[in-house]
This record gives structure tokens, sequence and C-alpha cells, in this order.
């Protein structure tokens, strides 16, 4: 049949309650997905046996500006790191000339896509013209970007929503570093202004912040970014379970970044307190100077992080984690109408796992295998929009 491409033969993680279904076939025509189940005959037949296919991932959460820092201030505390002006991360940046930088960030963009990422939400320093350097560094490259920018927060607030406005009209929206950084009633007029934009936050990140707002306010980072209605928090690796059952109700999205938390000695964030509290979240990998843009890292991580600390084995199931660096990041970026899960109508962007590798054969879960034991040589093949990429 004219148009259609019939992928099958394949176990597949299909809908959005990613039920694991074998020996079926993927249906593609004019790049989305007709249909998931029995072939359409006549159709351009590809044939996957031995194949897992997974929907791509969604990186919720990441700085690709750092990409060309790769391994610099591990070891170092996370405030003499990231901190504006003088913490290394923005030394290293200031000293990077526009060619150097933009090579450097598609670099990352482009080890993002051979992990098997087709989108990721990105706090971009540097202002717009951080903004203009990352969308440069994407251009023609089949990923799917969300600029979160900033701007200076040394300058007067009439200043700052100058350049807010200015940057918000080239960004997918505005990345908070601190929720000290800029006034609430700044943010509240610019959210008024960009109703369509995304606003996100850091919250909770270092223990010393949130007990220093806790102490003076009364209340930990998350509550009081909640006082501007962001769209998503980011960390909460100290936030109290108290204070999660809040974050809960007011239907904010979350994002969790553990293996960033971890190495830049910030501790772990209480996922299985978020996930008692019904808490669903994204999952990102946060700076590439200290972490690999790599979700299958990042989920192997999760998932034993989270057993571990609570030590219960069962704390966690493997699919909760699976949708986290998928469906629930796609939500978290507002791209699941096209991105995050294999369902009718969505954008056939897919993983072809190799059931027959070294790694996976003689598995009795697969996506247990995905969460916790594959790696990116298990990638077969990768699909954008039904065609192959790898």
């Amino acid at each position: 049949m004219d148009g259609i491409t019939c992928f099958s033969g394949a176990t597949i993680i299909v809908g959005t309650d990613f039920e694991v279904i074998q020996n079926a076939s993927v249906n593609v025509e004019n790049g989305r997905i007709l249909s998931i189940g029995e072939p359409i005959p006549g159709a351009v037949e590809v044939d996957l046996e031995s194949g897992l296919i997974c929907p791509m991932f969604i990186n919720a959460h990441c700085h690709i500006g750092d990409t060309g820092a790769k391994e610099l201030g591990i070891g170092i505390p996370m405030e003499e790191v990231v901190s504006p002006p003088d913490g290394l991360k923005h030394r290293f940046l200031s000293k990077l000339n526009r060619e150097d930088q933009i090579a450097q960030m598609r670099h990352g963009l482009l080890e993002m896509l051979s992990n098997g990422t087709i989108a990721c939400g990105d706090f971009r320093e540097q202002g717009l013209e951080g903004v203009l350097r990352l969308r440069e560094a994407a251009n023609g490259l089949p990923i799917y970007l969300k600029i979160l920018g900033r701007v200076c927060e040394t300058a007067t607030e009439s200043e700052l929503e100058l350049e807010a406005i200015e940057l918000l009209n080239t960004a997918d929206g505005f990345g908070v570093r601190d929720v000290d950084c800029y006034s609430a009633a700044l943010l509240k007029r610019l959210q008024l202004l960009f109703p369509e934009k995304l606003f996100a936050v850091h919250v909770a990140e270092n223990e010393q912040a949130e007990a220093k707002s806790v102490k003076k306010f009364g209340r930990g980072q998350a509550l009081r970014a909640l006082d501007w209605n962001p769209d998503i928090l980011v960390h909460l690796t100290h936030t109290s379970k108290r204070e999660l059952r809040e974050i809960k109700a007011s239907g904010v999205n979350v994002v969790a970044c553990p293996q960033s938390n971890s190495i830049l000695g910030d501790g772990f964030p209480n996922l299985k307190g978020w996930l008692d509290e019904d808490l669903t979240f994204g999952l990102g990998t946060d700076n590439l100077m200290a972490t690999a843009p790599n979700m299958l890292r990042e989920m192997s991580y999760t998932s034993r992080m989270i057993r571990g600390i609570s030590k219960n084995a069962g704390a966690v199931d493997s699919k909760t984690i699976l949708m986290a660096a998928t469906i629930m990041g796609a939500k978290v970026l507002n791209l699941e109408k096209d991105l995050g899960s294999l369902s009718r109508g969505k954008l056939a962007n897919f993983l072809v796992f190799d059931l027959n590798s070294r790694n996976l054969k003689y598995n009795h879960d697969p996506i247990s295998a995905l969460v916790n034991r594959a790696g990116v040589n298990d990638i077969k093949t990768i699909y954008i929009k039904g065609v192959k990429y790898k």
C-alpha cells in the first residue's frame, strides 16, 4: 500500500499505559503512527524480529551550554561550580567564542540523539544570545528543543523586565536559577505577557539554601515558588514530605535529576516520598559538565537509588521509571501530543533494542531490562518520523 510502512514482528511498548505486546506491528504513514497491532496488507514491510520497540526518551531538564566543560569541577561543591557570576561554569562560558560554543552544543545535541533522546528542556544561560546560539546549534537536527532562557540577575527590576521580554519573544520559556533571583511580581507580569511560554525554576537543590528558606520565610523554596505559579519545579532534592503534598495539590509538573544531585554532592531526592504522594515526575540529566545526557543511565541510577535508600526492592516499578523518561517528560515540556509514547496519531519516533544482544538476551521483563540493564550499545536502530536515523 502506497505510503505506509509496517514495522513488524517486534515486541512493542504501546500507548500511554505502556502495555507490552509481542509479535506485533507499528504501521506508519507520513511520519505518524497509523496503527499498532496487526500489519496492514500491502504495506512496505520492515522486519524487526527480535526487536523491542520503545518510545524515544525525553530529557526534561538539562544545560546543553556545558557540553564543552565535561568533568570540569567534579569534586568541587555545587555552589562553586554553577553559581553566577564567578562559578567555574560561568568563568568557562565567558571565555568561549561564539563559534566554539555553538559547535560544542551541537555535539551535545548529537550525543543526545545517539543515546535515543528526541527532545529536551534546556536552561539556557547567557541571555538572548545564549538562546540564539542554541537555536543555531540545533539547526537541521531532528531534535525537539524547549529553550528556557534567563537574564542578568543583578540589574534593576525595570531593566530585568525589558531584557526578559526581549528574550521571551524568542525563547520557549523562562528558566529561573533560584527562587530568590527575581521577584514574584516580575514573574507574574511576564507570565501574563507570555501565557503560552513555559516558566520553570530550580528549587531545594541545596540543603543549606533550603534550610535558610525555611528559617527566614517559614517555607521551603518550592512552596515559595508556587506564589507565582510556575509550570515546572526542578530538583526538590530537600523538599519536605509535608510540602510535597501541597505541590501535588497545585498540579505543577516536577523534574528529578538524581545523578547530578549525587555527583555534585547535594544529596538524593526523596523519590519514594514523591511516589507515596502520587507525585509523578519527569527525569533530566541536568548539567552536561557533570553527567552524560544519557537517559538509560539516568533510569538505571534512579531505579537503584529509590530501592536502595528505601531499603525496599519493591519501592518502585520499572514502568514508572520508563514513563518518567518518556511520557512524563513529554508532559512536562508540553510535547505529549506528539512525543513520549507510541500511540495512534503520534510521531513515529522510536528506538529498536536488540533482544538478542548479549546484554538483553534471556530477559524475563522487557521494561525492567530497559530500565535496569540496557545500554546504548543495545540500541539496534533509531527511527525518527518512521525514517531510519541510526
